[in-house]
């Protein structure tokens, strides 16, 4: 399944978060950016379960916590 992550701010520092990277048993592989999409392969058991570790693995970070960003399963 594919997720985006839709932001105008900070796209580049989301992508190194996720790229290559296992958040709550989700894998994230980075597939594209379409304008304020960053577009990523996930797996996991869940589009639930994806989506909300999305959410927390960003919402952790310095800059995760006052960023404005919406995910979409695509």
């Amino acid at each position: 399944m594919n997720i985006a992550v839709k932001t105008p701010l900070m796209a580049d520092k989301i992508k190194e978060l996720l790229d290559g990277n296992t958040f709550d048993g989700v894998d994230f592989t980075f597939l594209e950016m379409k304008g304020r999409e960053i577009i990523f392969s996930v797996t996991g058991d869940s589009e639930q379960i994806a989506v909300a570790a999305t959410k927390n693995a960003i919402k952790a970070t310095d800059y995760g916590r006052g960023l404005y960003f919406s995910i979409i399963v695509k």
